[in-house]
């Protein structure tokens, strides 16, 4: 292969990896994740929860919680972080250092609360 055929190669690479990068970044730029009516609270079996920080095109926190339905589907539902619930995972979230491998604890204190 000749210098500027490599080049080319190698410019071709680039190019893509910065297209991969920005497909997938779209999710998270732009926009809330939460648009719909956010509740104070969750029963059901949860499974999991997120935080979603203030980011750009997103001026606010945003908490979601994973459920499990009773037909065996999961739900993904915005919590008001104004409410108990919000404030009870957060200050969980906080103590165990946001370590993901621990979130259980939380899901599990909130089960006996």
């Amino acid at each position: 292969m000749s210098s500027s055929q490599k080049t080319c190669t190698l410019l071709l690479v680039v190019v893509a990896a910065v297209c991969i990068q920005l497909y997938q970044a779209q999710a998270l730029i732009g926009r809330c994740s939460c648009t719909s009516v956010k509740l104070k609270n969750v029963k059901g079996n949860k499974t999991d929860f997120k935080f979603l920080e203030k980011r750009p095109g997103c001026d606010r926190t945003e908490f979601i919680v994973t459920k499990i339905n009773r037909d065996n589907t999961t739900q993904e539902i915005c919590v008001d972080t104004d409410g108990a619930m919000f404030k009870a995972f957060s200050k969980c979230w906080e103590r165990i250092n946001k370590d993901e491998s621990r979130k259980m604890e939380c899901i599990n204190r909130s089960r006996t609360e």
